[in-house]
């Protein structure tokens, strides 16, 4: 691909990723949390004592994007969408780049069929294309493995270290692979043989291998002691047989064995395999280790098998190789028979939830601000029934994570609660009958719990529309 074509493809997905903010536009918890913390790092005020577990960056980009106020969210949601674009143009380029000299139609074929795994991989506790449409990090991982591996292939040395170091720093196994790459450049030639390593290329891998830990380490361990918030990521709930069980149905069941075939007929593509398998290997052993073990976290091993699968599909066109399609194809084309059309049926379900969440919100931001920060936070922290919109009302109140907790029963502690869509019928009746309504506003009712700075009138909230009583 040349420098203006690749310029085109980069502006037709930022337009794209511009206009999807029609259909949705709320990003989810762990996006709310980064735009937290990037708020807050950006004014050097770093808390991370509570939220999800800590990542360098998303949290680095949220604090670039904190400067545009209250557009942050909107384009965090722009930056995710748009890269996940380009990871869809890059694992297309991967594989046509593998099928080389191959004739057109099996290479379009292929690199088809690559992207169109990688838009229906396979989750079953977050589908992902409610990832991509709520901005969660591992969209923006795929994009950049995916990127970093086009780049190598094609001999942007340093274009994959710069690519894979921002991998690392969005999942800790991706340093692997890493160190690997930055290892073979340091003591050899890159994929052109003609053109050695530069010495700028060595300082950058040394500087990958300094930095990446530096960044996971130190500013959580500033913000939230030697634990950390890595302590949070250790669930002991994970199970590593499911998680390996992830990474084969990730991609189209079909894409393994058409991997295969690409790994036997080319080099690139059994290194690239390898490196599949040892990130398989990695979130195994953390899984093991007590860490969650997440279908999403197999993401990027599953972008690399279906690219490999596009390309091992090309050839088998290409060469009319019907013996390996009776052997290896049909019986897993059977599965993906079986699998792929629920995942299908996802795509434009998961967007119109996605749509659905942004009303809620909009109704809980309208009736947060009808109140106002001081009478919200006027008797301490403020708590809400429904833990996914504890993080976005953090950024609403421009208060740090910890100022607002969850609850699914009556807080014995005074101050303001958010009663939202997640509160039992049991919780629901026992606020009513014993703490003060103050405004409410679609699904949303906000109490005030031995609070009277909370509980007092609110001309604001008459004003705006939104009701409130006292008892």
């Amino acid at each position: 691909m040349t420098t203006r074509r690749l310029l085109c493809a980069t502006f037709a997905c930022l337009t794209l990723a511009i206009i999807s903010l029609l259909l949705a536009r709320e990003p989810v918890y762990d996006a709310w949390s980064w735009l937290v913390w990037g708020r807050e790092l950006a004014h050097l005020q770093l808390d991370t004592t509570s939220g999800p577990a800590w990542k360098p960056l998303p949290v680095l980009l949220a604090a670039v994007l904190s400067l545009a106020g209250d557009a942050a969210p909107h384009l965090w949601l722009v930056l995710v969408r748009a890269a996940w674009l380009m990871g869809l143009v890059s694992a297309a380029q991967i594989s046509l780049t593998l099928t080389a000299g191959r004739p057109r139609g099996p290479r379009i074929a292929g690199a088809a069929f690559a992207v169109l795994c990688i838009v229906l991989l396979a989750d079953d506790v977050t589908h992902w294309s409610r990832q991509v449409a709520g901005g969660m990090a591992e969209p923006l991982l795929v994009a950049l493995v995916l990127g970093a591996t086009w780049a190598a292939l094609i001999g942007r040395t340093r274009t994959a270290l710069v690519l894979g170091a921002l991998a690392s720093l969005t999942r800790p196994e991706i340093f692997v692979p890493l160190a690997l790459y930055g290892l073979w450049c340091w003591r050899t030639q890159s994929v052109r043989p003609v053109r050695p390593i530069r010495p700028s290329t060595r300082a950058l891998v040394l500087g990958a291998v300094l930095v990446v830990p530096a960044l996971w380490l130190l500013p959580d361990l500033v913000a939230d002691g030697p634990r950390g918030s890595a302590q949070r990521a250790q669930t002991d709930t994970g199970d590593p047989l499911e998680a390996l069980g992830w990474a084969v149905m990730a991609p189209a069941a079909v894409a393994w064995p058409l991997a295969l075939g690409a790994a036997l007929l080319d080099r690139r593509a059994r290194v690239l395999g390898a490196g599949a398998l040892v990130l398989v290997a990695i979130v195994a052993a953390m899984t093991v280790a007590g860490f969650a073990g997440l279908p999403r976290f197999m993401a990027p091993a599953a972008a690399i098998i279906a690219v490999l699968g596009g390309a091992g599909l090309a050839s088998m066109l290409a060469q009319r190789r019907a013996t390996w399609v009776v052997a290896l194809v049909v019986p897993a084309l059977a599965v993906t028979a079986l699998t792929l059309p629920a995942r299908v049926v996802d795509v434009p379900y998961d967007w119109r939830i996605a749509a659905r969440i942004d009303g809620e919100h909009d109704r809980l931001r309208d009736v947060a601000s009808s109140i106002g920060r001081e009478r919200l936070l006027a008797c301490g922290r403020l708590a809400t029934s429904d833990v996914l919109a504890r993080t976005a009302l953090a950024w609403k109140l421009d208060v740090a994570l910890s100022q607002v907790v969850s609850f699914g029963t009556r807080p014995r502690l005074s101050g303001a609660f958010v009663v939202g869509l997640q509160a039992s019928p049991g919780l629901r009746h026992d606020v009513r009958t014993t703490a003060t309504l103050v405004a409410e506003n679609g699904e949303w009712s906000v109490y005030s719990i031995d609070c009277p700075a909370t509980a007092r009138p609110s001309p604001e909230a008459r004003s705006a529309g939104v009701s409130g009583a006292t008892r």
